[in-house]
């Protein structure tokens, strides 16, 4: 099945995607990886009237360690999380979680960002981020604000986001060595 049509924006910076949010409202959905949305698309499930790309937003895509967190852009691709050694070393939860998604194909273009927003029950980053108490960075038209993993899924399907917000970082308090996180 083909989706509906639809416009295709491509954003060039969060605010560009936050400004494209606003003005179009809730016929608009945010394209990262695209693994999630577009089969959703083809099914008709989705029928977004516009389309606003944020794959080339750079600021996005980043694994940092800053004071006691973990920080990963909402860009970060799958493949990114599995391979990195700074993962590995801090969350080595995350990262197997990360190597259990689809197949080489979905890891190489999907996004941890794409991933929790779609907030499918059957996801794989949901309960890693429960688990680990994560922080949701999200940024839209009113600023910046800070969601607890444990507020952010809503229902299936469903977030705590705003129709004008932006996913943009998950932050990791870092567990003690000896935690569950590690095993």
């Amino acid at each position: 099945m083909y989706p509906a049509a639809f416009e295709y924006l491509k954003a060039s910076s969060i605010s560009d995607a936050i400004s494209l949010l606003k003005q179009y409202g809730d016929d608009a959905k945010l394209l990262a990886g695209g693994q999630s949305l577009v089969p959703m698309m083809k099914l008709r499930v989705a029928r977004p009237k516009y389309l606003i790309d944020i794959h080339r937003i750079a600021e996005l895509n980043y694994i940092r360690e800053e004071t006691g967190r973990l920080c990963i852009g909402a860009m970060a691709r799958h493949m990114e999380i599995e391979e990195s050694s700074l993962i590995e070393a801090k969350l080595p939860m995350l990262r197997e979680a990360a190597s259990e998604i689809g197949d080489a194909q979905v890891r190489n273009r999907g996004t941890i960002g794409g991933g929790l927003v779609e907030a499918d029950p059957c996801g794989d980053y949901g309960p890693v981020v429960l688990a680990l108490n994560a922080q949701m960075k999200c940024i839209g038209p009113r600023g910046e604000r800070v969601i607890a993993a444990a507020d952010f899924f809503t229902f299936a399907y469903t977030t705590a986001l705003e129709p004008d917000e932006i996913l943009t970082e998950i932050a990791f308090p870092l567990p003690l060595k000896d935690s569950a996180a590690f095993t």
